[in-house]
C-alpha cells in the first residue's frame, strides 16, 4: 500500500525516493505491512516505483513472509520416512 509519509510510521515503511517517477504529489511511503488487492480495472497507473527503491521493498516484503514460508515447508504433511 502507498500512503502519505505524514501518517504515523509503521515498522517496515519504505520512503519513496523519486516522487516524480512514482507520479506522487507529496512525500509518500510504501507500507509493506499492509497489502490489499483491487480489481485491475479499478486502478489507474500514475507512475512507477524507482529501481532504487524496489530492492528495499522486495526485501522487506520477503522478510515478512519468510516465517510463514518456513512454517509451511516444515508442516507440508508429507511423510518424513520410516514405515
Amino acid at each position: 500500500m502507498i500512503t502519505s509519509a505524514s501518517n504515523r510510521a509503521w515498522v517496515g515503511d519504505i520512503h519513496i525516493s523519486d516522487l516524480m517517477t512514482a507520479g506522487l504529489p507529496t512525500a509518500s511511503i510504501v507500507r509493506t505491512a499492509k497489502m490489499a488487492t483491487i480489481d485491475a480495472a479499478a486502478a489507474t497507473r500514475i507512475g512507477s516505483i524507482a529501481f532504487l527503491d524496489r530492492p528495499k521493498i522486495r526485501d522487506q516484503i520477503t522478510g515478512l513472509f519468510r516465517p510463514l514460508m518456513a512454517d509451511a515447508s516444515s508442516s507440508s504433511g508429507l511423510p518424513t520416512g520410516g514405515s
